[in-house]
């Protein structure tokens, strides 16, 4: 593993749109923990928001996040935002496949 990188990195099998889809811990120590959702429009609030205190609650999560398919409606950001998860276009994750070659 390169220097800076991840100490661990565990993908599961998510169990509906409650599941965690990704946990890792960095190597500064933070623990992060994903959930990834192909389409955007179907992540309701309630969902973001028990996402968000099951990983407070069972995963002890440092960094929270929802990985879209897509743009995600102003809905599902502001419901993230008042949640304290950060919600991500896979889009814009294309830079991982260059650090990862």
């Amino acid at each position: 593993m390169r220097e800076g990188g991840w100490r661990q990195v565990t993908v599961t099998a998510s169990m509906g749109h409650l599941g965690t889809d990704v946990t890792g811990v960095a190597a500064d120590g933070r623990r992060w923990v994903l959930r990834c959702h192909p389409d955007p429009s179907s992540v309701a609030a309630l969902d973001v928001h028990r996402f968000a205190d099951g990983v407070r609650e069972m995963r002890r999560g440092d960094l929270t996040m929802i990985v879209v398919g897509g743009a995600a409606p102003a809905s599902l950001v502001q419901a993230a935002s008042r949640a304290g998860v950060t919600v991500v276009d896979a889009a814009s994750l294309s830079w991982w496949e260059n650090l990862q070659a």
